[in-house]
C-alpha cells in the first residue's frame, strides 16, 4: 500500500510501516510541551508573549500548543517511530477539531 506522508510517499508493506522516528514531529511536540512550561511557570505571560520572543505568528503558537498534551503513550509510539504514516508534524499542528480525551485523542490520530 502506498501512503502519503507529507511530500513523500511510503510504501507500507504488510500493514504496518518500518519504525522510523520523525525528528521534526518529536521537535513540533518538544517545542509545544516548552512553551507550555513557559506559560505555567510563569516565565511567559500569553501565547503571543511566547510568538514574539520565537519570532513566529501567534496563531502557529497557538496551533501548535496542543501538542503538548499528547497522551504518554502516544508520546512514546512516536518517539519509537510507530505513529501512523500519516501523522507528520504538519497534519498534527493543522487539527483544530484534536480532542481533549486521551482516547478519542488516539482514534482521531490513527493509533
Amino acid at each position: 500500500q502506498v501512503q502519503r506522508r507529507g511530500v513523500e510517499m511510503r510504501l507500507i508493506i504488510g500493514g504496518s510501516p518500518i519504525a522510523r522516528t520523525d525528528l521534526t514531529l518529536l521537535r513540533t511536540i518538544a517545542r509545544a510541551r516548552v512553551w507550555f512550561e513557559d506559560l505555567i511557570s510563569g516565565r511567559a505571560a500569553s501565547v503571543l508573549e511566547i510568538a514574539k520572543r520565537e519570532e513566529l505568528s501567534e496563531v502557529y503558537v497557538s496551533n501548535l500548543m496542543p501538542t503538548a498534551f499528547l497522551p504518554p503513550d502516544t508520546m512514546v509510539a512516536i518517539y519509537q517511530g510507530q505513529q501512523p504514516a500519516n501523522l507528520t508534524s504538519e497534519s498534527l499542528t493543522k487539527r483544530i477539531d484534536l480532542p481533549l480525551d486521551w482516547q478519542e485523542q488516539k482514534i482521531a490520530l490513527g493509533f
